[in-house]
């Protein structure tokens, strides 16, 4: 079918069609349910739906995009083709895969993980990434890799070719350095390795499980002068296509026209009230002869031959109702009428709408803190600003489109990492539109030596990974506070600014 969806795409899709169906289970899709989700990627793939530009993205008084600073490099440093980032101590993928192979392919390469390391070596390592034609990465599951995350979610967004290899953890009670993790740093880190994933893969760029095929992916890039993006199944890459498209908001808008001609809740709509439905969600008239010949042709949906039978005494459910909506789709080349939704996601309270234009987007920490509803959203109400919550939503393990939607409609992105959280995806997230050159403000707040999400290593990663965002701020002109107050005064002096 050739249908190249993302992580979070199938994601949301699977989220959307449980609550749609009101079942306890997000595995699986009905054939009506995958029939839209097929049919509207085709449709999108064909359209060529480009990305929406978030209106955070820093923009000069003439309306051009704010350029950065670039820094000087240095002369005389030597251009390596390949930069082997990510993990370091104690895994040994370089050692044992990449180099060996690297040099059977004739390919150079900078290896940052050495056994005597100085601060002379900051400059070089530098130099060598801003050289290297490949950024190569694995996030190796034997570390926390807390700042490789960070690093390579904002590389995925400076348009650089990268290469990208995730391994996940196995669980809780795996051990790293000695010490087994617990399910809750467990579901941290596999959080934070998903919305990585679900940031690279919506620049288009494939991810891996291997070292040794993304090694080889990475000769072709190099022999071909090819983008990662072009790989491809043939190269044993996993390609994905427009992840930045919503999928489920048109399941939901299916079953809010299906629930509204549905009066006496049957779970059942007649075929004249299918033609309701449809001029409902595509601001056109069906007609009934049309209708009838589409049904008719799908014994298969409703079980029965319809052909005789009057258009009043046939019934369909919502499952047979995708199918017949998604046959009109192929048939028709029509899309979904863009009005907004009444809930999206669902459960979610109305003013959340991903799709609204808001003044901030409060992102951060979400679990266990109140800093939002204590002291960000008193004081953007009191300045008169508007703003997404996206605590308030009930998917957060990854970045799903509806979400990513609301940050792009936001003019200002606010991120708070919490003292008493691991924010891994937090930072992740921030680190990434700061690579898009949106309009972020950051407060970073670090671990105290006695904070309670694991031992006094534990603690050493997460700062690392705080620190690391916070030098990445400064470098781009961000601004990062330690007070939340200070934060938001500053989101709100943009705001005003604007």
């Amino acid at each position: 079918m050739q249908l190249y969806p993302s992580k979070s795409q199938v994601y949301e899709m699977l989220q959307c069609a449980k609550e749609c169906a009101n079942r306890n289970s997000a595995s699986y899709l009905t054939f009506g349910e995958f029939c839209i989700f097929a049919t509207e990627l085709k449709r999108c793939y064909e359209r060529g739906i480009p990305r929406p530009v978030q209106l955070s993205r820093l923009l000069e008084r003439d309306g051009e995009e704010k350029k950065r600073r670039n820094r000087k490099m240095s002369k005389g440093i030597p251009k390596y083709e390949v930069f082997l980032g990510g993990s370091c101590n104690p895994t040994t993928w370089r050692q044992d895969v990449a180099i060996p192979m690297l040099k059977n392919l004739g390919i150079t390469y900078y290896n940052p993980q050495v056994s005597h390391w100085g601060p002379e070596l900051i400059e070089l390592e530098f130099q060598a990434k801003q050289n290297a034609a490949i950024l190569f990465f694995v996030i190796d599951n034997q570390t926390r890799s807390v700042a490789s995350m960070i690093e390579a979610a904002y590389l995925s967004a400076r348009r650089r070719k990268l290469i990208l290899v995730i391994h996940a953890y196995q669980g809780p009670g795996q051990k790293i350095w000695g010490e087994p993790i617990t399910e809750e740093e467990y579901e941290d880190l596999t959080t934070g390795q998903m919305v990585l994933q679900d940031l690279v893969e919506r620049e288009g760029i494939p991810v891996f499980e291997s070292v040794p095929i993304a090694l080889n992916c990475t000769a072709k890039v190099l022999r071909e002068n090819i983008s990662v993006q072009d790989l491809g199944l043939k190269d044993f890459a996993q390609p994905v296509k427009m992840a930045h498209v919503q999928l489920g908001d048109k399941l939901i808008k299916l079953r809010e026209a299906f629930d509204a001609l549905d009066t006496t809740g049957s779970g059942e709509l007649c075929l004249a009230d299918v033609c309701m439905a449809f001029r409902i969600l595509t601001n056109r008239n069906l007609s009934i002869s049309d209708l009838r010949s589409i049904v008719a042709g799908q014994t298969g949906v409703l079980g029965r031959e319809v052909k005789d039978i009057p258009l009043e005494q046939l019934n369909v459910n919502f499952e047979q109702f995708c199918a017949i909506v998604a046959e009109f789709k192929c048939c028709e080349k029509w899309a979904l009428s863009p009005r907004p939704l009444r809930s999206l996601p669902l459960g979610s309270p109305p003013n959340t709408q991903s799709n609204c234009v808001r003044d901030v987007y409060l992102g951060g920490s979400c679990h266990n803190t109140t800093w939002r509803e204590d002291i960000a959203i008193p004081m953007l109400k009191k300045s008169g600003l508007t703003f997404f919550n996206p605590q308030l939503c009930q998917w957060s393990k990854r970045l799903i489109p509806i979400e990513a939607a609301a940050m792009d409609n936001s003019y200002v992105l606010l991120f708070v990492i919490t003292s008493m959280t691991r924010s891994i995806a937090s930072m992740a997230l921030a680190a990434h539109y700061i690579g898009l050159n949106c309009n972020v403000v950051l407060c970073v707040q670090h671990l105290s030596d006695g904070a309670i999400i694991g031992n006094d290593k534990a603690v050493k990663d997460y700062n690392r990974g705080r620190m690391y965002l916070s030098d990445l701020a400064n470098r781009e002109s961000i601004p990062v506070f330690e007070s939340v107050a200070e934060a938001v005064d500053c989101v709100i002096h943009k705001c005003s600014c604007r």
